[in-house]
């Protein structure tokens, strides 16, 4: 088996320096921890790059082994895919990393989950608060009024989003009508 080398002036990472690197920066936005979790799948990619190039392993190589394409280990080197924990399984146990880039990657997933959860979370408050806010009220057109100058209905207009779609309805409130056992 060949070793494929690094360029020359450029070594790979230590153990430390990659789990600083998976471990990525914290408090970030929705955004930013999107991109937290992108740039963990990267450093995962070049870990695994490293360990397999340690081994002295060609993709070529390495791709059977695992039972996945040299394209699919390749776009896993590089971060692009979200491949299932198998994968990273039979790489560990042919690479012999003793259990480091499945805990890298089970650290990812729940760094994932935990960004799912939280702008789930987001977007469920934000849809409550829109649905509980006021409605607001518009004044009335006049009412026809009774033969004596009243205002027979009483009633009110008001906006509200639609449960459907949120658009602006106009929503008529008419007072509960009095009947027997009931007082006006």
């Amino acid at each position: 088996m060949r070793a494929i080398s690094e360029p020359a002036g450029r070594r790979s990472p230590g153990p430390a320096a990659q789990r600083a690197e998976l471990a990525g920066p914290a408090g970030r936005d929705a955004r930013g921890d999107a991109e937290t979790v992108v740039q963990m799948r990267r450093a995962l990619g070049r870990q695994l790059a490293a360990m397999r190039n340690r081994a002295g392993l060609s993709q070529w190589e390495l791709a059977p082994l695992t039972g996945y394409s040299r394209s699919t280990l390749s776009d896993a080197e590089l971060g692009r895919h979200r491949l299932r924990r198998e994968f990273w399984l039979r790489c560990d146990g042919l690479l012999k990393a003793d259990g480091c880039l499945v805990a890298s990657y089970d650290r990812i997933e729940t760094a994932a989950a935990v960004i799912r959860q939280r702008a789930l979370s987001t977007a469920e408050l934000a849809r409550d608060q829109h649905a509980s806010s006021p409605l607001q009220a518009v004044r009335p057109a006049p009412d026809p009024v009774d033969d004596n100058g009243r205002d027979p209905g009483g009633s009110l207009v008001a906006m509200e989003a639609c449960p459907h779609c949120r658009k602006p309805i106009a929503v008529l409130v008419v007072p509960a009508a009095a009947g027997p056992g009931r007082r006006s």
